[in-house]
């Protein structure tokens, strides 16, 4: 059974009340100890502490961060000054406290883009310099890496403990491999939130038409894809009358061809590769029947009665004009793009995904892969990263994720209450799908993509064909580990001796 998140009491009085806790203090008890009295709420809350030594002094040592620039999300993890913008200052703080607590120095070199960072960063590890505590890349990147021998597993490192409630426990369990973690998103890394998808919805057309009321049918669990299919269907018009579709007319749902069909196989408590008893993945969808239907029901209702535009059509798909001019009823967004959205002149609200039927008990939210934090081997000082990192994320979840929600999500993207109460539904459920992050090229972008483009019906062919390569790469992946974890346990029992 995988984890739920166990945050949400704590969002939702984040969200309603903006109170921002007590920061981390190594100086207090860890959470099974400690609780806190929140006076603003009148509840009785435990205070989440790290159990970092009190003591814990690394004598102004510099702790290096390789990052990078990212126009898909925010990588931010340093800033140089408080400068009024209140995001850009819960991380000056933040790490104002870190440095102070630690007695360490946080220093940040960033390459302009991912591509680069990777190269960059393989032919420091590759040439074995020991330039930096802490390394930020994409985490198929990361992938890579890792399999060469290159990072230190993150699960391993000295003062980390990945169990607690500030590095994300749904995505933790989809990106282990062995029960080992090579890296993970903490709550110091942005990208964690803002690469997960959400739903709008162009609020003014759905009181024209006289819809059900999204967030009442998102809250009383009638929020299916049915219903997704019903709403479309009644709004689609032929607006200029000249019997076709194009950017002009009024649709269900727009988006881009590779984002539909993951973000509805996820919402649908479906993945393209799962876990065995072992924590070893494999490819999930031969014999899948519910994979099958999704399938099958999504095209159906993709390229039934043109309820469907294709962003890929526009200058730009993130910044989807469609939508914005008021002219289709469901937006597929990343939460990072949703800047796009800010100034548009028709109201929105944010849902998650319908869920596959009322029978499902839970919203899943798909979260399509960000950047990932990790400490390689020939870091000499893997104490240094470990009690940055560890104190980091706890120090984030307090004081920098509730500006997070507050200025960007709240009062930047989000248009009412109600869909702040949306939000917490979305990041309590994210969930990771290998196939649509580390081996996307083998299946969301290299197979699925083309086949929902081409409203290409023939599933089980394509799954028998793709299955040798998928499993192939899947056995190199778990090979690889184990052929490092080999190396590891070899050279440690030499050490010893």
């Amino acid at each position: 059974m995988r984890k739920k998140a166990t945050r949400a009491a704590a969002l939702v009085m984040i969200l309603t009340q903006l109170v921002i806790v007590a920061s981390c203090d190594s100086e207090e008890q860890p959470i099974d100890t400690a609780t806190t009295t929140e006076t603003q709420s009148q509840t009785t809350e435990p205070e989440v502490t790290t159990a970092l030594p009190a003591d814990l002094d690394f004598g102004g040592a510099e702790c290096r961060i390789f990052n990078f620039d990212s126009g898909s999300w925010n990588t931010q993890l340093l800033a140089e000054t408080q400068n009024g913008e209140v995001l850009n200052d819960a991380i000056y703080n933040r790490n104002i406290k870190v440095e102070d607590t630690l007695n360490v120095k946080l220093t940040e070199f960033r390459e302009s883009e991912w591509n680069t960072a990777y190269e960059a960063a393989r032919r420091l590890l590759a040439s074995g310099d020991d330039a930096y505590e802490i390394y930020f890349t994409n985490d198929r990147n990361a992938l890579s890496l890792a399999q060469e021998g290159y990072i230190e597993p993150l699960s391993d490192m000295p003062y980390v403990d990945l169990s607690r409630e500030y590095w994300s426990q749904t995505i933790n369990e989809d990106i282990s491999i062995h029960n080992k973690l090579y890296f993970s998103y903490g709550d110091f890394n942005l990208t964690g939130y803002e690469a997960v998808n959400v739903l709008l919805v162009n609020k003014q057309l759905a009181e024209e038409y006289s819809l059900p009321d999204h967030y009442d049918a998102v809250l009383d669990g009638s929020w299916t894809l049915d219903l997704l299919a019903e709403n479309m269907k009644l709004v689609t018009n032929d607006l200029d009358g000249n019997g076709s579709f194009d950017e002009n007319d009024q649709y269900g749902i727009t988006s881009h061809n590779k984002q539909v069909l993951p973000c509805f196989w996820v919402a649908s408590g479906l993945r393209t590769i799962e876990k065995n008893e072992n924590d070893e993945p494999y490819f999930a969808l031969p014999g899948n029947e519910k994979f099958a239907d999704m399938y099958e029901k999504v095209l159906d209702i993709m390229y039934t009665d043109n309820v469907y535009f294709n962003s890929a059509s526009l200058t730009n798909y993130a910044d989807n004009t469609v939508f914005k001019e008021g002219r289709a009823l469901y937006n597929i967004v990343r939460v990072a793009f949703m800047t796009y959205y800010r100034d548009m002149d028709y109201d929105y609200a944010i849902i998650p995904y319908p869920k596959w039927d009322e029978n499902q008990t839970e919203y899943y939210s798909r979260f399509e892969g960000g950047a990932v934090s990790f400490t390689p081997k020939v870091a000499a000082n893997k104490e240094l990263a470990g009690a940055v990192m560890e104190l980091m994320a706890c120090e984030s979840m307090k004081t920098v994720i509730p500006v997070y929600y507050d200025t960007v999500l709240k009062n930047k993207y989000a248009r009412d209450e109600r869909s702040i109460e949306m939000l917490d539904l979305i990041y309590e459920n994210r969930i990771c799908d290998l196939g649509d992050t580390f081996w996307s090229d083998k299946i969301r972008d290299g197979v699925f993509a083309g086949k929902f483009a081409a409203n290409d019906r023939d599933l089980q062919s394509t799954i028998a064909t793709m299955e040798p390569t998928v499993n192939k790469v899947i056995e190199d992946t778990i090979a690889a580990f184990d052929e490092v974890d080999a190396a590891a346990s070899s050279q440690g029992s030499a050490s010893a001796e």
